[in-house]
């Protein structure tokens, strides 16, 4: 009887300790990155700079295994950037976006984070000047 509690309580602690992380979306200037004091340092990509007068966000997503693949870690950050900027009226554009390397071991959930900013959303009207009717 105690052997079957044990195992159980063992089974939960798996399960909780398998669980993703999703961070709320903070004030890039005010938030410190979940990759600084991480053991297993991630890779940064600088996707664009800043737009004067905007305040940057920063989002992060970890999976909630080894199993998960980046792409589908990275897909819910962009989501979730991409809805909280569509909130705001405007879109989102990507600052730099830092991803967890490889091998995806305990410690090293695969993991995105991604700093951006909402701008206005570009007008849908075409000014290349192109005649394209007869396509």
């Amino acid at each position: 009887m105690i052997k079957n509690i044990v195992g159980m309580l063992v089974l939960i602690g798996v399960c909780l300790v398998g669980c993703a992380e999703t961070a709320p979306i903070q004030p890039a200037a005010s938030s410190q990155s979940h990759f600084a004091k991480a053991v297993y340092k991630g890779e940064s990509v600088t996707a664009g700079s800043a737009t004067p007068g905007n305040e940057a966000y920063r989002v992060f997503v970890q999976g909630s295994t080894g199993f998960v693949s980046i792409q589908s870690v990275r897909d819910d950050a962009e989501q979730r950037a991409e809805g909280f900027c569509e909130r705001k009226g405007k879109a989102m554009e990507s600052l730099t976006e830092t991803t967890a390397k490889p091998p995806y071991i305990l410690g090293n959930f695969p993991r995105v984070e991604i700093v951006f900013d909402c701008i206005s959303k570009p007008s849908s009207t075409t000014t290349s000047g192109i005649d394209d009717t007869k396509y």
